[in-house]
């Protein structure tokens, strides 16, 4: 593994923690029309909408580079070629990055309409932006469940990482599809910290001396 890449593997560990850092400032706990605008109303909270967004787009760009790092170990591990898995781990993994970037801009929507003097905002029309935002939400977590799947079937058959981590995501992956209830959202992110961490130490420990051609 490139330096490049031995930095890039702690990508992951950087996404989960910045995507449970933006979960954490964009809580909205409100059920009703009413309470919701009155919610987006707050300049405070207009703000936390605001930054937990741009903290999520950070968090899907470590993702991206948590993703080429992990698709080049695989290529490796299936002899340089593109195979079935290491296309289901790029495919999905990109898909639900795009999901992820849409449902946090329909979660920050209705802050940047209420700050619109132009505009008022209702209970209804920010109840439907909140809606839609967790039902895509729900969705990228879904689809990204097939990253997983995928990532774990390659530690399983060609070692590229742990046999425990690979059993394990094989479960992550099945909870995944229940990410409407929030749980198996934290468990995902859990699994990718791990991973994450795993390939950096992984790359140091076995790391040579770098060549020219690496510290050019």
């Amino acid at each position: 593994m490139l330096r490049w890449q031995r930095w890039s593997a702690v990508s992951g560990a950087l996404f989960a923690v910045i995507l449970f850092a933006a979960i954490l400032l964009s809580g909205n706990q409100t059920d009703s029309t009413q309470s919701v605008a009155a919610w987006f109303s707050d300049s405070d909270h207009q703000a936390r909408s605001v930054s937990a967004f741009f903290l999520g787009v950070a968090a899907s760009l470590a993702f991206l580079a948590f993703l080429a790092t992990l698709r080049e170990m695989l290529l490796d591990a299936e002899g340089g070629r593109t195979g079935t898995l290491s296309a289901l781990v790029s495919g999905p993994g990109i898909a639900f990055v795009a999901l992820l970037n849409a449902s946090l801009a329909l979660f920050a929507a209705p802050a940047l309409l209420a700050r619109d003097d132009n505009f008022t905002l209702d209970g209804d029309t920010a109840m439907m932006f909140q809606n839609a935002a967790w039902l895509i939400f729900v969705a990228a977590v879904m689809v990204a469940s097939v990253f997983v799947l995928a990532t774990s079937m390659a530690a399983l058959r060609t070692g590229v990482l742990p046999s425990w981590l690979g059993r394990a995501g094989l479960i992550v992956a099945v909870l995944m599809l229940f990410a409407f209830f929030w749980i198996p959202v934290l468990i995902f992110l859990a699994w990718t910290l791990v991973a994450s961490l795993w390939m950096m130490a992984s790359s140091w420990r076995t790391a040579s001396p770098p060549t020219a051609t690496e510290q050019g």
